[in-house]
């Protein structure tokens, strides 16, 4: 047997127990699982450089850390928090070089379907795509992303363990797949808006973050309770940049029933970041200029249309 057939086959086996660990958590009475509104997982799946298949093994064995961890939880966790610890979590988060974090009630609707999460609250993590990665095109970009994938999932998994350590319950969700739609999620916690790319916009970087999850048995979580990003959705509506420069035309617009318009991805189309395509990312305005600066333009062009 030649050196890639074992590769494979291993890899497949890995992917396998993977998956059978994600699964094996709609067997927990306790945890919250996907409904008939759920959203169905959309996979990318494209070829992974031989020089990056170490990388992209371990991103699936964080991802089983992510299940496999779940028997450190405290028996009894803790279901409060103060505000001092909050800020203590958030100071080590960033230290540790997550760019920003936001809160949420996690429901059924956001958990893809034949997913579970332990805990209804989520603390959303993002961390930031280096903007010449997007901008520019060079050999070894595909190994670039994995390893920001892998670097995010071991941070997440430790941010886990630090809950963990303090008493809290606590159930990681790998930046490279998890459980939930990310970008609504993160939407939710009012850290951007989900734009037409599929992608979360947030003022600071734009579309380029990856994001991350953590569900914790914390209830007193400081949610957002209005979402000051929702103009976004707006601005989109008028712009429409990335479907049009898409090259493969995987972004399809959408009608829901209640008129709005979004957008889905057609998988089969995309390139996506495995194959260094960043055009929706790359050409979206908010990667381009300043988040103020695009919301008091569009402000002015409300008020004063042609």
């Amino acid at each position: 047997m030649i050196l890639s057939e074992i590769k494979s086959k291993f890899t497949n086996y890995q992917l396998n127990k993977m998956k059978k660990l994600e699964m094996s958590l709609n067997d927990n009475k306790n945890a919250i699982k996907a409904n008939y509104s759920s959203p169905e997982m959309v996979s990318v799946n494209k070829k992974i450089p031989l020089k990056a298949t170490l990388t992209a093994l371990s991103i699936v064995k964080n991802i089983e850390y992510n299940f496999k961890s779940l028997k450190n939880n405290p028996i009894t966790p803790k279901t409060t928090a103060s505000p001092g610890f909050i800020k203590k979590f958030e100071n080590y988060a960033k230290s540790i070089g997550i760019r920003s974090i936001g809160y949420v009630k996690a429901s059924s609707e956001v958990i893809f379907t034949d997913k579970a999460i332990l805990y209804g609250n989520a603390m959303v993590l993002t961390k930031e795509i280096d903007k010449n990665s997007v901008n520019n095109e060079f050999p070894g970009k595909t190994v670039t992303d994995l390893k920001l994938y892998n670097e995010f999932g071991k941070k997440t998994n430790e941010l886990a363990d630090y809950l963990r350590e303090n008493g809290y319950g606590a159930h990681a969700s790998h930046p490279a797949g998890g459980v939930v739609t990310y970008p609504t999620l993160a939407q939710y916690a009012g850290l951007g808006w989900r734009g037409k790319n599929n992608l979360l916009i947030t003022p600071e970087l734009g579309p380029r973050q990856k994001i991350s999850a953590i569900f914790t048995s914390i209830e007193n979580l400081p949610i957002k309770e209005y979402n000051e990003h929702s103009w976004i959705a707006d601005y989109c509506n008028t712009c429409r940049k990335c479907i049009k420069k898409c090259p493969k035309d995987a972004l399809i617009e959408i009608e829901s029933q209640d008129g709005s318009k979004g957008t889905k991805l057609a998988p089969e189309l995309c390139k996506g970041c495995n194959e260094s395509c960043t055009i929706c990312m790359r050409e979206c305005p908010f990667n381009k200029k300043d988040y103020t600066t695009l919301k008091n333009r569009f402000e002015v062009s409300v008020k004063n249309p042609l």
